[in-house]
This record gives C-alpha cells, sequence and structure tokens, in this order.
C-alpha cells in the first residue's frame, strides 16, 4: 500500500456505504477491527445484497447520490488514517428499483466517474474492483451487463486506471476460465476471486494453486471467502454452529497466513448484510464484533481473536 508491500487480511462490508448509519456503524468499530489484524476492507457502490443503491447519473457522468459518494469518502479516509486499504468495488448483479444507468455506455461512464472521484479524492489506500463475482448470470439483463465477459473487465481496468492517474485495479469471480483472463492481463494488478465453500477442496489455496500453475504471478485476493454459502450460519446471524463452520474459516485462514501474494477477506451473509437464502431478513445489517458464534452468543469475535494468534506465528 502507498508503493510498499502489505500482508492484507480484510472483511467484506459490501454495503456499509448505502447509508450514512451503516458508515457510521463501521466506522466506529475499525480501531477493534485493526486490533485484531484486519487491515482491508471491501464496500461496493452500488452496494449488496444487504442494501442495493445506483448512486450514479442515468448517463453516469456524475453522482446522483451525493451522500453514498460522501459516506464512500468517509469510509477510505478513515481506514487511511489506521493504515488499512479498501478495494472499492464499482458494479454488483443486481439493480435498485427505479433507478439505474441508462445503458452501457452510460455503465462506462460510471467507472471515468469513479476514477475521477477517486483521483481527485487523493488517497492512495485504495484497489478498485470492477465488479462483484463478475461472471454471475443475474448482469446479464443489467445495462452493466457486458461485465461478464473477462475481456470487458480489462478494458475497463484500462479505462479506470488512464482516467484515475493509475490507482490500482483488478477483477474477477468464481469462474476459473475467466479468471485466468483476467489474472493474465498485465492491466489488472490483483486477481480478486470468490469460493463458494460447498466442498473441501474449493478452498482459497486450491485456486492459487491453480492460477499460479497457469503463470498468474500477481497479488490475489479471496475477496469474499465462502460467498452465499454463509447464508446457513443462522438464525441468529453470526451463529457459526453450522456445517463445521468455526473450523472452515480457520483452516482458510492458516492456510494463506505464509503465502505471500495471497490475501484473504472475511464474509458472512447473515451478520455483515442481514442476508438468508438471498433475500434481506429481518436480522440486522451489523459491523459490530459480537462474540463466540454460537446461538447463545453470535458474532465473529472467535474469528478475530484466532486472527491475532495466525499473524503473531507469520
Amino acid at each position: 500500500m502507498n508503493g510498499n508491500y502489505f500482508d492484507m487480511w480484510g472483511v467484506r462490508v459490501a454495503s456499509a456505504a448505502v447509508k450514512s448509519a451503516y458508515k457510521d456503524q463501521l466506522i466506529q468499530y475499525l480501531d477493534e477491527y485493526y486490533m485484531y489484524g484486519i487491515n482491508a476492507l471491501t464496500v461496493f457502490y452500488l452496494g449488496s445484497s444487504g442494501g442495493i443503491v445506483d448512486p450514479f447519473l442515468p448517463n453516469g457522468t456524475g453522482f446522483a447520490d451525493a451522500g453514498v459518494r460522501d459516506n464512500m469518502r468517509e469510509i477510505i479516509s478513515a481506514c487511511d488514517s489506521r493504515g488499512m486499504a479498501v478495494i472499492v468495488g464499482i458494479f454488483y448483479q443486481h439493480q435498485a428499483p427505479g433507478a439505474g444507468l441508462e445503458n452501457w455506455n452510460a455503465s462506462v461512464e460510471a467507472v471515468k466517474t469513479v476514477a475521477r472521484e477517486l483521483r481527485d479524492f487523493g488517497h492512495q489506500n485504495v484497489i478498485v474492483n470492477i465488479a462483484n463475482e463478475q461472471n454471475s448470470d443475474y448482469y446479464e439483463t443489467l445495462p452493466w451487463g457486458h461485465v461478464r465477459d473477462p475481456n470487458v473487465i480489462i478494458e475497463l481496468c484500462n479505462v479506470f486506471k488512464n482516467e484515475s492517474g493509475g490507482l490500482l485495479c483488478g477483477g474477477g469471480g468464481y469462474h476459473d476460465d475467466n479468471n485466468m483472463v483476467i489474472g493474465q492481463s498485465d492491466s489488472i494488478d490483483a486477481l480478486l476471486f470468490d469460493t463458494q465453500g460447498r466442498e473441501d477442496e474449493w478452498h482459497t489455496m486450491h485456486f492459487y494453486a491453480l492460477y499460479r500453475h497457469y503463470g498468474i504471478n500477481k497479488p490475489m485476493v479471496n475477496v469474499e471467502v465462502f460467498a452465499g454459502w454463509t447464508e446457513r450460519f443462522t438464525p441468529p446471524g453470526g451463529n457459526f454452529d453450522a456445517a463445521s463452520g468455526r473450523w472452515r474459516y480457520l483452516t482458510e485462514a492458516e492456510s494463506v497466513a505464509n503465502v505471500t501474494g495471497m490475501c484473504l477477506f472475511f464474509h458472512a451473509n447473515p451478520w455483515f448484510q442481514g442476508v438468508h437464502k438471498g433475500l434481506k431478513t429481518d436480522q440486522p445489517t451489523r459491523f459490530d464484533i459480537g462474540g463466540a458464534g454460537t446461538a447463545q452468543d453470535p458474532g465473529w469475535l472467535w474469528y478475530l481473536q484466532n486472527l491475532t494468534e495466525i499473524r503473531r506465528k507469520q
């Protein structure tokens, strides 16, 4: 970060910029995150299943919702002051009702808008992720649906970098062939992929080894460990008893701890997005740490406590 090697351990808080209340809650807990070894976040301008917005003008040339823009600014600034990085996402695979970029050209303009915004804001602790899970079929009917083509991700990274003055940019998803196209491009600074977690072989280091084998020698980030599979850790949100949940997360963290160039982002749908089976529920979207990850004491403190020990042994 800022030109130096950065051993990144993150957490996915994708909807944190869509509401000021979310942003305020997140920033309130950043010191605790950092104390336990979390030094990076990923947040999207369009949010996630925990809250979706479209903050851009219909033609993409600016922000229609200055609140989302300003929330992202505050998150980036708060992280920078603590030595934390932010992977700033742009596109999501669903669209807010009654809003939206009007077509593909407008979507390209939105990438330029983000590039100018981050360039002029002046913080260097950012990496842009063009599209969440870029291979998702849900993009197909959206104005920005061309992002399903890995070569378009590369093109948009070039657009972003040219407009931003060279800020870092990456992309990826959970499709191996797409990820290899993206990761092998000289225009991509980091391969940002996802894992599902339903089978033991679908773990971070399996994909790290695969992509290294095919010549991808740049930094890689699992930006959403276990993805939608995490919906099982409820009720309530933050109960990780199911499917050996805690063991699976800690195995992932231990496996990447001493691997240069492979970074991991903790993710849990029911906790950070209030989501179950892909739908927003009456469970709150929350960014606090909570507790031991049981039904009686929900939360992800157990992960952070173990992460501190894992990082100490690095």
